[in-house]
């Protein structure tokens, strides 16, 4: 009687054990999927900032104009996605329609985009609305699904014109 009363002492805290860790495993999954998703998002700020700084560094009479063209040119306002490549001339923004979105890749080196590598489960949207004549409304959101279940991180920033 007593082997068996410990036999099922120790076959509860092995079960136990085994649930926490499962659901511990799956809390790192989810955390480390957002992490991701908003140094993605962040990247996305960036790749926006830089498009409005280049074009202001080419022509500050015309900078903002030409900036808020890009993405008006490229049918942004329901989204774009955006990435870095590396041309012949140094860093090169990609900017296309969002379409129903495209996985992100990434490459051997670690970095992400939408031409090569391997695809990812994570799909960036990036909108930019005009708030008035001197100001833009970024918006930037990762989406992912895990396990059935769909995510989304967005960030949200306001860019000026510098005038």
């Amino acid at each position: 009687m007593e082997v068996i009363a410990a036999t099922f002492v120790l076959v509860v805290a092995v079960i136990g054990c085994y649930l926490a860790f499962s659901g511990i495993i799956s809390q790192i999954s989810f955390i480390s999927s957002k992490q991701t998703a908003a140094y993605l998002a962040q990247e996305g700020l960036e790749i926006v900032r830089n498009i409005r700084d280049t074009n202001w560094l080419q022509d500050s009479t015309l900078g903002w104009d030409n900036f808020k063209a890009a993405f008006s040119d490229k049918n942004c306002s329901s989204g774009c996605e955006a990435d870095y490549k590396t041309g012949t001339s140094g860093q090169l923004i990609a900017l296309r329609s969002y379409g129903s979105g495209s996985l992100l890749m990434v490459d051997a080196d670690g970095f992400y985009n939408y031409s090569s590598g391997t695809a990812t489960k994570f799909k960036r949207k990036i909108t930019v609305s005009p708030a008035n004549p001197d100001v833009v409304q970024v918006s930037v959101q990762v989406s992912w699904s895990d396990k059935g279940q769909s995510y989304n991180f967005t960030v949200a920033e306001d860019l000026y014109n510098w005038k």
